[in-house]
């Protein structure tokens, strides 16, 4: 018999959820532009929530993946932070530039560096130009030593690397990107062609592997050429890094505590002095973005949890609106018999209904909204993730329990015979 009781408790509660549900359901119908304005605040917010999680998220696997290219034994030193949350450059600018000395000093006295690799990327574009063609004024310019491909685990596709002799005389060779030879050489062998850069000829010695895209922005778009030759035509100036890789078995911190010391030394720092350069790891730099992206995500999030909260205000206004509006259809209900927590339940459900609903407008305009901007933007890297439509749906119930709590327990208190005189 127990069991039997049981289990018509069980039809009798499914029986319930599914009444309050249509309930609910026609409710909403019968006041579809009211229901619309007040679940807008839940739908803007649950759409930004998917939007800033999918665009973070597609930009933390772009930049994840591109700090992995860093081997996790090298590390490189600049003038300025490679990532920084700061409105103060001047402190930066004001440091001294790095120089070649410097690079020469760290390659003479740290022991537990490998390899040493000044290098210099010259952002401003040039226009190469080879056998009637050229390209746009765009090309990068990158100033390289023989151990920088080592260094930074970079590969030729064909030819060969500079040597030392090349590098030091400032021999006229190069090595260029995909994007260049597309240009210029779209047929046959481009190693042993020349190209001109700044009127200067330079010989293909080698085709550096492909690199792809980043944030829209081709990594294949450069010529490198030897430091020497690089700095007959130019100042390097702020814009010399020193990358180096630790000795094999060597903890790359140690590594890195070495090259401090030679480096304030030369720049004769005091003891309480800061550092005049920045040393950037894979780790360092990926804490930095983590910071920066962590900050952006905390204050999005906070603009849509104000969205879900005047969504959440709107609901429970609604909700004792819906509350006086039918408290005659509460008294009869309450004198056929109805308990106090089949009317809390009733309009429990309607407010969690409402919410959810929102919810579910809001996840579709934020992934329909990202699916078009990913067609048409591909430097925009998305991820739509899974978790961010259960965290969308979850916040979407519980702005519906808890804003609609207040208005359910309201319409249950109700004296049944005061509800069935209200006019």
């Amino acid at each position: 018999m127990k069991w039997f009781r049981r289990k018509q408790r069980r039809i009798h509660r499914r029986i319930s959820l599914i009444e309050n549900l249509r309930i609910a359901l026609r409710s909403i119908r019968s006041n579809k532009m009211r229901t619309g304005l007040t679940s807008l605040g839940i739908i803007i917010g649950v759409a930004t929530v998917i939007a800033m999680m999918s665009v973070v998220g597609g930009i933390d696997n772009v930049v994840t993946s591109e700090f992995s290219r860093l081997g996790a034994d090298v590390f490189f030193i600049q003038k300025y932070p490679a990532i920084a949350i700061t409105f103060d450059w001047n402190k930066y600018r004001r440091r001294p530039d790095l120089t070649m000395e410097d690079a020469h000093a760290i390659q003479r006295k740290a022991r537990l560096v490998d390899m040493v690799s000044p290098f210099v990327y010259r952002w401003r574009g040039d226009t190469i130009r080879a056998e009637g063609r050229k390209t746009d004024p765009d090309v990068g310019i990158a100033a390289a030593t023989e151990t920088y491909l080592p260094v930074t685990g970079m590969n030729l596709d064909g030819g060969r690397n500079f040597t030392p002799h090349e590098v030091l005389a400032g021999t006229r060779v190069a090595v260029v990107g995909y994007d260049v030879l597309d240009r210029l050489f779209p047929y046959g062998n481009p190693v042993g062609r020349f190209i001109r850069v700044r009127g200067d000829r330079f010989r293909i010695v080698g085709v550096a592997e492909r690199q792809g895209a980043v944030f829209g922005d081709s990594r294949d778009n450069f010529v490198a050429i030897p430091l020497g030759a690089f700095t007959r035509k130019w100042k390097i100036r702020d814009q010399l890094q020193i990358h180096m890789k630790a000795k094999q078995d060597v903890p790359v911190d140690m590594a890195i505590e070495e090259v401090r010391a030679i480096l304030r030394i030369r720049h004769k720092l005091k003891l309480t002095e800061a550092d005049d350069f920045e040393i950037e790891t894979r780790e360092s730099m990926m804490s930095s973005y983590n910071s920066l992206t962590g900050s952006i995500f905390i204050a999005a999030i906070g603009i849509a949890m104000i969205s879900l909260l005047v969504g959440g205000i709107g609901i429970m206004n609604i909700m004792l609106v819906s509350v006086r509006e039918r408290t005659r259809e509460i008294g009869v209900r309450k004198a056929l018999g109805a308990r106090r927590r089949d009317i809390s339940r009733q309009f429990l459900i309607e407010a969690v209904t409402l919410s959810l609903l929102g919810g579910l407008i809001g996840i579709g305009l934020a992934v329909g909204g990202l699916l078009l901007v990913g067609k048409f933007v591909d430097s925009l890297p998305i991820t739509i993730a899974a978790s961010s439509i259960v965290l969308a749906v979850s916040f979407s119930v519980g702005t519906g329990v808890f804003f609609g709590v207040y208005p359910a327990r309201k319409a249950a208190k109700l004296d049944p015979i005061e509800a069935l005189r209200y006019e």
